[in-house]
């Protein structure tokens, strides 16, 4: 619910959205999958919100590169088609 509230903001209205799915190195962990449902993302972001989830572990830092890169790639491109 707060998430919601949270993209509903006219300042973030086509804001890029990375979820990190933190833990991913403890057993019995949510995939990302079932985090996608939990927050109902698909329904919450229209075409023009870009979002992903990230698997990682903040303790072994698997994931947090890729998390980044994303997000950069993902702003990057949007800034591109604005030129």
């Amino acid at each position: 619910e707060e998430l919601s509230k949270v993209l509903q903001q006219e300042k973030l209205a086509g804001a890029s959205l990375l979820v990190w799915a933190n833990k991913q190195d403890v057993t019995g962990a949510a995939a990302c999958q079932r985090i996608q449902e939990s927050l109902q993302l698909s329904e919450m972001c229209d075409s023009s919100r870009h979002y992903h989830i990230q698997a990682c572990s903040a303790k072994t830092k698997e994931g947090l590169l890729e998390g980044m890169e994303w997000l950069m790639e993902d702003i990057g491109s949007r800034i591109f088609l604005l030129s």
